[in-house]
């Protein structure tokens, strides 16, 4: 869940105030989302996008504690990351399921059924809207993340996640068709 960004900037007292808090905080705050994320490269985005959306804020007065209001915006930050991570991974792993069976022996039977499930699954891709298609391909074969494929086609990461969403469960629907 992305944050959506308010127009209207933090006086100048309130900013000055927040970035030296910031500069204080910063390196415990990267310690603990590498910490969390197992990652330093995304521990350094996430910190990095605590900072944008404290700057596109407004704030209705003065913050009372800096470095507690940026660290509990770090934490939000962090974990909504998490969560976004968490359900990727269980999309992928429903991917996986739907795409590939256990392994087992390559008889000519099994990779003639291979292949008429790789026909069907690409006939239900070709079913789905040109959008939607193009937006799981981009993601799951590509694999450019959600963000970059928002930028890319100037829209939401929700409406990314809407028609990644949307191919998978036509895909398993295909699943279901296939197992009757």
């Amino acid at each position: 869940m992305s944050f959506p960004a308010i127009v209207v900037r933090v006086d100048r007292l309130t900013l000055g105030k927040l970035i030296g808090a910031f500069v204080k905080v910063r390196p415990r705050l990267e310690a603990v989302a590498q910490a969390r994320t197992g990652s330093r490269a995304t521990a350094e985005d996430l910190i990095q996008d605590v900072w944008l959306k404290l700057e596109n804020t407004r704030f209705d007065g003065e913050v009372e504690n800096p470095g507690g209001f940026i660290t509990q915006v770090a934490n939000t930050t962090v974990a909504g990351h998490l969560r976004k991570e968490r359900r990727r991974a269980e999309i992928d792993a429903e991917v996986c399921g739907l795409l590939w069976d256990s392994i087992d022996e390559a008889s000519p039977e099994r990779v003639l059924i291979g292949r008429e499930k790789l026909c069907s699954v690409c006939a239900a891709l070709d079913e789905l809207p040109p959008k939607t298609r193009r937006i799981f391909l981009m993601n799951r074969i590509e694999q450019i993340p959600h963000r970059r494929i928002a930028e890319t086609l100037g829209i939401s990461e929700e409406a990314v996640y809407y028609h990644i969403r949307r191919a998978l469960e036509r895909l398993a629907e295909l699943r279901d068709e296939l197992a009757d």
